[in-house]
């Protein structure tokens, strides 16, 4: 018995032909370009804003550094606190004005250690006075040999008046005189002294030998140099 036709199709599908009839829902994606992130649309970031009270800083920064760093660095508070920055002008003004206090008070650093040696100076000079005042009553007196020892010839007496005046003069001399010029004075005072006293006891008078003890002291008193430097001329 034959079987029965069915228009010349297969009776029954081929596991094959199932998978090409499926529909392919995979794609393979063929782009390959960098992903990049687009910013475009944020805003821009604010700008720092120098403030007038940095400006004004800025300023006294120049003209009175020690005011300018003050107003400064409360500009700079200021701002930090409520922007979160330090602008460009608070820095430059903090830096003049710390350089230039710095100078300011190197200056006047130096200013006062001179102002200081001219008063020092001047302080001397004042408390040479008396002294100058009384070598100006005898002219010349330390150009003489020995300061003007008496080497006259003369009586025993009127020799030892002569030396006693002599004494008595520069021991005034001596109490008047500065500390600077208080030894050198009365050294001279106290070596007469020793000769008035030698020659009144023995009422003899070795002429040389007293001048040469008196030159002896004299020579190193230093006083030509403490009158050329101290002692200003009258007028």
């Amino acid at each position: 018995m034959a079987e029965p036709e069915t228009g010349g199709l297969p009776s029954e599908r081929t596991e094959f032909d199932l998978l090409l009839e499926r529909p392919s829902h995979a794609t393979v994606s063929t782009d390959t370009a960098p992903h990049v992130l687009d910013f475009s649309e944020r805003p821009d970031a604010a700008k720092p804003r120098t403030s007038v009270l940095e400006w004004i800083g800025l300023v006294f920064a120049v003209i009175v550094p020690p005011l300018g760093l003050l107003i400064t660095i409360a500009a700079r508070i200021i701002t930090r606190y409520r922007h979160h920055w330090t602008t460009t002008v608070a820095k430059a003004a903090t830096v003049i004005s710390i350089v230039l206090t710095l100078l300011l008070a190197a200056g006047a650093v130096a200013y006062s250690i001179v102002t200081e040696k001219d008063a020092a100076a001047a302080r001397v000079v004042a408390a040479a006075q008396p002294l100058c005042d009384g070598l100006a009553e005898t002219p010349g007196v330390l150009e003489l040999e020995a300061y003007g020892w008496p080497t006259e010839v003369a009586s025993i007496a009127d020799t030892l008046t002569a030396m006693q005046a002599y004494q008595q003069h520069w021991q005034q001399l001596a109490d008047i005189a500065p500390a600077s010029a208080k030894d050198g004075t009365a050294a001279i005072a106290d070596q007469a002294g020793i000769l008035v006293t030698a020659v009144g006891s023995t009422q003899a008078i070795n002429r040389s030998g007293n001048l040469a003890a008196m030159k002896a002291v004299t020579d190193v008193s230093g006083l030509p140099q403490y009158v050329a430097t101290y002692c200003t001329p009258a007028g």
